[in-house]
């Protein structure tokens, strides 16, 4: 509560307090403080004075911290998006060579079996040849 609102409240309650008319001036009872319990409130008044001020400072970095927890969450977030695209794009490069792999392997057994088959076919003949010089 800034300082006009605590001036103005104080203010009207004084003027409810106010008697209407003279007969209610001279039945109102008036409370009279001492210097110590003046005191006693004055002390109290600033000691929550001091408390709200404490209050409205831990609020205050409170507020600032956390608008720098999510400023670094965003950048994380960003981040974090960044390397999931690069994961997928390196999962799929990896899928393709893996494909690819297996690829080359069935052509490797391909090729060797059709160079078991040439070498059969070149033996054959060598064979049929000698037996026909024989």
């Amino acid at each position: 509560m800034c300082l006009k609102q605590f001036c103005a409240i104080t203010a009207a309650t004084l003027l409810l307090l106010l008697p209407a008319s003279a007969s209610e001036a001279s039945s109102a009872t008036t409370y009279t403080m001492t210097a110590a319990e003046m005191s006693a409130l004055d002390s109290r008044l600033n000691l929550l004075l001091e408390q709200t001020r404490a209050s409205r400072q831990a609020l205050a970095e409170s507020q600032a911290a956390l608008k720098e927890s999510r400023a670094e969450l965003s950048k994380l977030k960003t981040e974090s998006i960044k390397l999931q695209i690069e994961l997928q794009a390196q999962s799929s490069l990896l899928e393709s060579a893996n494909k690819s792999l297996q690829a080359s392997a069935r052509e490797e057994k391909r090729i060797k079996r059709q160079r078991l088959l040439w070498q059969i076919i070149a033996a054959s003949v060598v064979v049929t040849l000698i037996k026909k010089s024989i």
